[in-house]
């Protein structure tokens, strides 16, 4: 039974033992499965550790940086309001120069105004003194042209200008008549010579420019062999109209140069040589560029009185186909010769003020004066002093000064005499004749 026992008892042990390590083996892998948990947690949380210490490592780090960062920016912020500081000082600084450039500028501005009104001031009396000086000057000029004698021809230099003028008159008028010939006159059964009504009116304009004597010998006269009183007919012609021409104030018509001629002699009279002299430049001058007049006119009205001269003589044309013909044959020679008394009429008037220099031309029938004029032909007559002038053949020239501070009174002389055809002179070639 004991041992039944010891049996049951060892049985029971070994049971007791095998359920106490079946027990303690559940116990252990229990234990051991809450060690092997336990463990894997610890690994974790060491893995989690090591993960925190490196985030904490990377954050300290980081935070360094910042640190490190924020120091630098500490640093710049402190540097940067150094510079303020010094920035504002500066500004400061600048500020109160600009107060003193304003206050300096502010003053330059009042002192500016005060010179540009001095300025504007000094400028208005600059220009009231150009003013005046140009007031001053133009009366100073107009003094000095009234009252200068400089002459730009002499009296020797218009003589030779008036000869020159006669040798064309002459060379001219001497071509023509010895081209223009003229057929012996035909008479009626009453002895008068057969007239056309451009006869009578050719007649008429010749007596009205080379007198009526003369115009009576061209008409009754015979040509036909010599030639020689158309020469002094076309010379006569010729020497009125260039006298005209030289004398003239404007070419106008005879009323307006008779008004100027009556104002000019008043001048004259009435003040001194120097200021008449330069109110007959002046006027001339003005005049005569307000009405120009070409030669080409005045060779065309010369033409016509050559026309008028040698119809009267016996020449049987009409005085359009005559116009035309002298035109055509002489036109230039006499355009030439309008331009040259053209010429002259501006040196003479315009050129010359310390005198008066007249161009001299004797109308017909005026007493012969041998202190005055020259006897063309050259006739010897004792009983020249009594004759009239028939016409000129040639002008002559005379000078005129006034007697400083007197009205009225001249110095005259005559310098070149002119050349007319007397009665006497003209015995030889008309066998008496109407002479």
């Amino acid at each position: 039974m004991s041992s039944r026992l010891a049996i049951y008892v060892g049985v029971a042990g070994l049971s007791a033992m095998g359920f106490g390590a079946f027990k303690f083996f559940k116990v252990w892998k229990c234990v051991e499965r809450a060690r092997l948990r336990e463990q894997a947690t610890l690994r974790r949380q060491e893995e989690e550790l090591d993960l925190l210490r490196h985030s904490l490592s990377e954050s300290q780090a980081e935070v360094e940086e910042k640190r490190v960062a924020a120091q630098a920016h500490v640093e710049e912020i402190e540097r940067l309001g150094r510079r303020v500081s010094d920035t504002e000082r500066e500004l400061e600084e600048m500020r109160r120069q600009s107060r003193v450039l304003a206050e300096r500028t502010k003053a330059l501005i009042t002192r500016g105004q005060q010179l540009e009104g001095e300025l504007q001031h000094t400028k208005l009396e600059r220009q009231q003194a150009t003013e005046l000086l140009e007031v001053r000057t133009a009366e100073l000029k107009g003094a000095q042209a009234f009252l200068t004698k400089a002459d730009q021809l002499s009296g020797a230099d218009v003589i030779k200008l008036v000869e020159v003028l006669n040798a064309d008159i002459m060379q001219i008028s001497a071509s023509m008549a010895e081209d223009l010939t003229i057929e012996e006159k035909r008479f009626d059964s009453n002895g008068k010579e057969l007239e056309s009504d451009e006869t009578r009116e050719a007649f008429a304009r010749t007596e009205e420019i080379v007198g009526a004597r003369m115009a009576e010998l061209l008409k009754s006269s015979e040509h036909h062999e010599d030639p020689i009183l158309i020469q002094l007919a076309f010379q006569a012609g010729m020497t009125a109209y260039t006298h005209w021409i030289i004398s003239s104030w404007c070419f106008e018509n005879p009323d307006d140069e008779h008004m100027l001629s009556e104002i000019y002699a008043r001048v004259r009279e009435a003040e001194e040589q120097a200021v008449s002299g330069r109110w007959r430049q002046l006027t001339r001058t003005h005049l005569q560029r307000m009405l120009a007049h070409e030669p080409e006119q005045l060779a065309v009205d010369m033409v016509d009185v050559f026309s008028s001269i040698i119809i009267t003589a016996g020449l049987k044309e009409s005085p359009a186909t005559m116009h035309e013909r002298i035109m055509t044959t002489f036109g230039d020679r006499i355009r030439m010769a309008m331009k040259h008394a053209q010429n002259m009429n501006k040196k003479i008037g315009e050129g010359i003020t310390s005198c008066d220099l007249e161009v001299l031309y004797i109308v017909p029938e005026i007493p012969f004066n041998p202190n005055m004029m020259e006897d063309a032909i050259g006739s010897t007559s004792t009983t020249m002093g009594h004759e009239s002038v028939i016409c000129t053949t040639d002008l002559g020239l005379a000078r005129t000064e006034k007697l400083s501070g007197t009205i009225g009174q001249w110095n005259e002389a005559v310098l070149l005499k002119p050349k007319v055809v007397l009665p006497s002179g003209l015995v030889g070639i008309t066998a008496g004749g109407s002479a």
